[in-house]
């Protein structure tokens, strides 16, 4: 019988693996969303990263997702993977943490990435902002932040 410490890599990389043959997530939906003009969207690759001697893992926080849009009754769509050394890409299932307060949100996979999509309400510009829960074996809250331009 292997010791505790040793099953660790195991039950993570089976764990991780259950997640990326998930099915794709509101798919429907996240296709047929029209583009907004301008449309400038962005979540840098993020996860866990084994590291030490041991195979424990490091952390790294998911950095803010920054959504950048128009207000012309179009989505801007964050497209963005979760990586872990060795499963990349990772799919887990998302859903709305903290709403936006001037626009709303889809949220899903699509041809294998994970995306945010923003719209905000007609007529509105400014700042949003808003919260993602991705689940699976290893959750994150991603906060995204948005600009709004007339």
């Amino acid at each position: 019988m292997l010791p505790t410490r040793a099953l660790l890599p195991l039950v993570a990389a089976l764990a991780l693996a259950a997640c990326a043959a998930a099915p794709e997530q509101n798919a429907a939906l996240l296709s047929t969303l029209h583009k907004a003009t301008p449309c400038e969207a962005s979540l840098p690759t993020f996860g866990r990263f084994p590291g030490g001697p041991d195979a424990t893992f490091d952390t790294y926080l998911p950095p803010h997702g920054t959504i950048r849009t128009g207000n012309d009754g179009g989505w801007c769509a964050i497209r963005f993977s979760y990586a872990v050394r060795g499963q990349i890409p990772v799919i887990a299932p998302l859903d709305l943490g903290t709403p936006p307060a001037h626009g709303q949100v889809a949220l899903g996979t699509l041809d294998g990435r994970m995306r945010i999509a923003y719209r905000p309400a007609p007529g509105y510009a400014g700042p949003d902002r808003f919260t993602v829960r991705m689940g699976g074996p290893d959750p994150w809250t991603i906060p995204v932040r948005v600009a709004v331009t007339d």
